[in-house]
């Protein structure tokens, strides 16, 4: 690090009656509702100005001032309704409060909060805000009087020596019998040599320390539980009473009692800078050492040192007034009561932890007390200087020192500790004049409290949800359905718009698709198109799903249909196939994949109880058509209902055949046949056999392909079976007879197929 410069620029000092810098604690949200939710802060001093803001993420989405009587010293509630400030819904939502107050040039003794301690050691302020207890304010008392002089007095209600905690109202709390202060789960009494608490320290997140100062038969230092409000000691070891000195097995673990310390940093990064000395009460420079420790998130230590500060050595000789502080710029500083400081007796004194030497030995200015102190971002420091009850406020950039206010204190003589609070306003305590007090710094900018993660707040957004009909777009039992939760529509946080894409249906040409967006799954609240269904007309036959898009900032609903699959129309074979008799009511439906070719696999079976063919020799012929749809078997006249939807053989009556049927023989199998709608069309004939069937709408033509049932007996032997295989009426293969009629094809060795109808 780069040796500090000192720029001064010296403030006018103007005296005068001031509250204290403003700023708001105690944040928290209560009762969130659909409409409305509560928010609860406090005020340390009265404001001028106090404004509530709303974020998501880093966009302010709401401002609200508050009125008058919401701006001085208190506790306030606030009810706000999302309705009347546009909050947006379905977000988490974070806030802050922004506070305004009266501004000072100088800095300001607050007089009437000087309060009397007999002994008091040690400041502390928590300042941050995620913290349970952000802004209270703690004091150290290491000993006390009996006279009723000193608030901590134990005929005053007090615990005496302790820690002693208010809120920045500086209203004291009490433990759990009643008292003022807490002992901290140690004993408390003015000839105690165990526990004589002083400097205190609070890390980055909120982890308490409370140095025992000079004394050989306690721990050096302790940690604060802040629920329970008792310490356990930080270093894990054996404690040598005579000389104060912690070790664990053959490791030194602290060096002695202790003078000086303080913390940086949080969790596993987390560091512990500490001045001890050995036996608590000598002087000698000799006996003084720093060490470094890097706790990290652990609660204990018990090993060796992480390192030894050596810039300090030797430098130390006033036990009762040391204050060690770490500068945030990878520096520390060392401060001790001198009178007449010299270069082995520093008053202060900086060092460049990285390289581990001194940097600035202050021998010019006279401390008294020791007092010492750097704001939570290290861009203030403050310390006592000089012998008129003096401190000096510096501000800090990049290590160098600026001087900003001068200014001396009517209650206090020395300064033992200072501490910054949220606002800048300054604590400190003076065991020479036995006092505790504060003075009002100046604050250029306003004080932004933001409040804790755990209440961040989220406007609850309505339930919306798609009815309409056919029911199948909308994942719903019902058409209509508004109590349907599988219609339910999502947030998209980028566009804010809602969406829902429901099932596939089948649609036809023509046909509409209605629905509206309603809200909580009730018709009360419901958007459509100037208060009707919103309507789409299905543009061709197929399956498709709808994507519905709803804005609910101005309650526009649109419908797309988005297709899954063309549908073409429907074809099937009437007729003896696949089992079938000659019926209106049944068929084989063909299958298509582009609406123009049509295309089934089918055996072509005469019924046994089928009547006889007109055209001798023909009774093996089984007879069908085709048909674009099939009637209802509960009408009353099927054929009449598909007259209109009938295709068969283009063919004219003969004297063998007056029905016209159209035969189709060996010699016009694979051949094109022409085809033609009519209310009463022609048949086609066609041998038994197993068949491709494929009609061609577009053009109007049929053909036929496959194999008929042949007699065996005449070709049997000119060759071998290599395979055979059984059909049944529908058309499925088995390698061995099903129950009833069977075709049985046989697979022969010279490449010809024979096929047979067999009952098992």
């Amino acid at each position: 690090m780069k040796k500090l410069l000192l720029l001064v620029a010296m403030a006018t000092v103007m005296l005068g009656v001031s509250a204290q810098n403003p700023y708001a604690y105690k944040l928290s949200t209560t009762d969130v509702s659909e409409t409305s939710a509560t928010f609860h802060y406090s005020l340390n001093a009265p404001a001028t100005s106090v404004v509530l803001k709303f974020y998501n993420g880093d966009a302010e989405v709401g401002s609200i001032t508050m009125p008058a009587e919401m701006i001085v010293a208190g506790d306030h509630s606030y009810i706000v309704n999302y309705a009347d400030h546009n909050l947006p819904k379905g977000v988490e939502l974070t806030w802050k409060m922004i506070v305004s107050g009266e501004k000072v040039t100088a800095p300001v003794e607050l007089t009437d909060k000087v309060m009397k301690f007999y002994s008091p050691a040690g400041v502390a302020v928590d300042v941050n805000p995620e913290s349970d207890y952000f802004g209270t304010m703690y004091l150290t008392e290491s000993s006390v009087s009996s006279s009723t002089n000193y608030f901590s007095t134990v005929a005053n209600g007090t615990n005496g020596i302790g820690l002693y905690a208010m809120d920045p109202r500086f209203n004291f709390e009490k433990d759990t019998n009643g008292k003022y202060g807490y002992n901290c789960g140690m004993q408390s009494s003015a000839s105690l040599v165990d526990w004589r608490p002083a400097r205190m320290h609070i890390s980055d997140d909120g982890r308490m320390f409370i140095l025992s100062q000079r004394v050989n038969t306690g721990y050096p230092l302790y940690e604060l539980n802040r629920e329970t409000m008792t310490v356990s000691p930080v270093f894990e070891g054996t404690l040598d009473t005579s000389t104060g000195i912690v070790t664990n097995g053959d490791v030194q673990v602290a060096a002695g009692a202790g003078v000086g310390f303080d913390v940086i940093g949080s969790g596993d990064n987390l560091k512990l800078l500490m001045m001890t000395c050995t036996p608590a009460n000598t002087t000698g420079p000799a006996n003084y050492k720093t060490n470094e420790y890097d706790l990290g998130s652990a609660a204990t230590w018990g090993e060796a040192p992480s390192r030894n500060i050596t810039a300090f050595d030797g430098k130390a000789v006033n036990n009762a007034g040391i204050n060690l502080c770490y500068d945030g710029n990878g520096g520390a500083w060392f401060s001790q009561w001198r009178g007449a400081p010299t270069a082995n007796e520093p008053s202060y004194m900086h060092a460049d932890l990285a390289t581990n030497e001194a940097d600035v030995v202050e021998t010019s200015i006279y401390s008294r007390n020791g007092g010492m102190a750097f704001n939570a971002d290290h861009t203030l420091m403050v310390r006592g200087e000089g012998y008129s009850k003096k401190f000096v406020v510096y501000s800090v950039e990049n290590g160098q020192l600026t001087k900003l206010y001068e200014y001396s204190c009517s209650s206090f003589t020395g300064w033992n500790q200072f501490a910054f609070d949220y606002a800048n306003n300054l604590i400190a305590c003076d065991n020479v004049a036995e006092v505790f007090g504060m003075i009002q710094l100046p604050l250029a900018d306003d004080v932004v409290t933001p409040a804790a993660a755990k209440y961040n707040f989220t406007v609850p957004a309505p339930v919306y949800s798609v009815a309409g009909a056919p029911k199948e777009l909308f994942n719903a039992d019902n058409a209509w359905d508004p109590a349907n939760v599988n219609s339910e529509m999502s947030l998209d946080a980028q566009s804010g718009l809602y969406t829902f894409t429901g099932g596939e249906a089948e649609l036809s040409a023509g046909s509409k698709v209605e629905f509206k967006v309603v809200e909580n799954h009730s018709w009360d609240v419901s958007y459509g198109v100037e208060g009707n269904n919103v309507e789409i007309e299905v543009p061709a036959d197929g399956i498709y799903t709808l994507t519905v898009t709803f804005d609910a900032e101005t309650g526009t609903v649109r419908g797309v249909l988005n297709l899954v699959q063309a549908v073409y129309g429907k074809m099937y074979i009437l007729g003896e196939v696949n089992g079938n008799s000659w019926s209106a009511t049944e068929g084989v439906e063909m299958t298509t994949e582009d609406g123009k070719v049509y295309t089934a696999n089918v055996l072509v079976i005469k019924p046994e109880n089928a009547a006889p063919m007109l055209k001798a020799n023909n009774n093996q012929y089984a007879y069908f058509s085709f048909s674009t749809k099939l009637a209802d078997p509960s009408s009353s006249d099927p054929w009449g209902d598909i007259a209109s939807s009938r295709i068969g053989a283009v063919s004219e009556p003969s004297a063998d055949n007056p029905n016209g049927d159209f035969f189709i023989n060996g010699g016009l199998l694979g051949q094109d046949l022409s085809l033609e709608y009519n209310t009463n069309p022609h048949a086609f004939r066609l041998a038994e056999g197993n068949y491709q069937i494929v009609l061609d709408k577009e053009n109007m033509t049929m053909s036929v392909t496959g194999s008929t049932l042949t007699g065996i007996d005449d070709i049997e032997g000119a060759a071998n079976v290599v395979s055979i295989r059984y059909y049944n009426l529908q058309g499925v293969e088995s390698a061995t007879p099903f129950d009833g009629m069977n075709v049985v094809v046989k697979q022969l060795s010279n490449g010809q197929k024979v096929v047979t109808k067999q009952m098992k």
